[in-house]
This record gives C-alpha cells, sequence and structure tokens, in this order.
C-alpha cells in the first residue's frame, strides 16, 4: 500500500511538474512575442512615422536587410536610412498603417497600408502632387534579444506609380 501512495505521489509531482514548465515556456513564448510586437510597432511609428532615424538604433541589428520585391535593397542600418529618406522626401505627410499583425517564431507578418502626398522629388522624379494610398505585406525576422534583422516587403510598384500619374506605353512590335 505504501508502494502505491509513494507511486502516485511521485506521478502527481511529474505531472504538474511537466505543467508547470509548459506554462513557463507559454510565458516565455509570450513575453518574446510581446518585445516582437512592440519593437514592430515603435519601428512604424517611430521610425516611418515620425521620421526618427535614431529610433532604428534600438529597434534594428547592424546588419538588419530589406529585400523589396524581391531584390535585397539594404545591407545595414544605414543603408535603411538613406532608403527611408528617399520616401521621406518624396513624400513628407507619409504614413503607415498596419491592418493585420501574426507573430510565430521569431517571425512577424504583417498587411499594411501607406498614404502619403508626393510633394516632393521621389526617386529622381519631380513631385507630381498626386495622393497615394499603397498596400503591401511584409515579413519580418527577428534576433533572440527581439530585434529587427530583416524585412521582406511587397508592393506593386506598377500601382504606386500609376497613382503618381505615371503611365505604360507598350511595346513597339516589328
Amino acid at each position: 500500500m505504501k508502494r502505491i501512495g509513494l507511486l502516485l505521489t511521485l506521478f502527481t509531482m511529474v505531472v504538474l511538474s511537466c505543467k508547470n514548465n509548459n506554462q513557463l515556456q507559454a510565458t516565455t513564448y509570450s513575453a518574446q512575442e510581446d518585445l516582437i510586437r512592440t519593437n514592430f510597432n515603435n519601428f512604424i511609428k517611430a521610425s516611418w512615422n515620425a521620421k526618427d532615424m535614431d529610433s532604428l538604433k534600438s529597434i534594428v541589428t547592424e546588419d538588419y536587410t530589406r529585400i523589396q520585391n524581391g531584390i535585397k535593397v539594404v545591407h545595414n542600418q544605414s543603408e535603411m536610412q538613406a532608403l527611408m529618406n528617399v520616401y521621406f522626401t518624396g513624400f513628407p505627410d507619409a504614413k503607415i498603417t498596419i491592418d493585420t499583425v501574426v507573430v510565430k517564431d521569431r517571425k512577424l507578418f504583417t498587411h499594411w497600408t501607406l498614404n502619403g502626398t508626393n510633394t516632393g522629388v521621389f526617386s529622381g522624379t519631380p513631385a507630381t502632387g498626386k495622393k497615394i494610398e499603397l498596400k503591401g505585406y511584409v515579413t519580418a525576422s527577428f534576433s533572440k534579444k527581439g530585434k529587427l534583422m530583416q524585412e521582406e516587403v511587397y508592393y506593386n510598384e506598377l500601382e504606386l506609380l500609376q497613382q503618381l500619374g505615371y503611365t505604360l506605353v507598350p511595346p513597339v512590335l516589328e
């Protein structure tokens, strides 16, 4: 009888121990997920919307990379600042809103919308004065410390150019 009681006690302790470990893992994951969400929100609100370049240092890694429509366009923080300045110059009133966010395994997936008016030079083209609304998608990867390491950004560049007033010229077929 004592053996059965001892075995039941040991079994109960093992089950409770496993349950506590699972709760601890869920809490740790939740804290990391919260950090990733917070850092990404700061990236959008402070870096993009408030145009605070200094905030990049605390939010993204030194070797941060950005892939835009399948092309690697940024290899570090200073290149990101230069890219952001192209948008800030072309669309000084631009604001990004986040439509949806999902975080899984240190990756963040989001749909976003950018609204702004082209009142400055954008990528070497003169201002058109036209308003734009551009929708896109980002897959972002984060370090163990919750810093943004890489973004894969996808949006329709033709739609952006058409909203600015540019048109496609059909090819000459001969």
